[in-house]
């Protein structure tokens, strides 16, 4: 199943109008700007880390699928 001829033009023009645009973006003089790694200069700050204690057996209970201590779940494929 190809395009219909609409169907190209407006796909070579919405191509045309992004290549003009980094035809544009080339004609920005950038020599002074320092390059940059991340837009964000400050990072998220670490919790502490901390031993907690969890009742593994009410966990079990309330999980919906088990074979012995072990907790069944759906495969995640993508």
């Amino acid at each position: 199943m190809g395009l219909t001829t609409e169907e190209e033009e407006k796909l070579r023009e919405d191509l045309q109008e992004i290549l003009d645009y980094m035809k544009m973006l080339d004609e920005v003089d950038v020599s002074t700007v320092d390059p940059m790694y991340t837009p964000v200069e400050w990072s998220a700050p670490m919790r502490g880390s901390e031993v907690r204690e969890f009742d593994s057996e009410k966990i079990r209970k309330n999980f919906p699928e088990r074979a012995g201590n072990h907790l069944i779940v759906p495969p995640i494929l993508g």
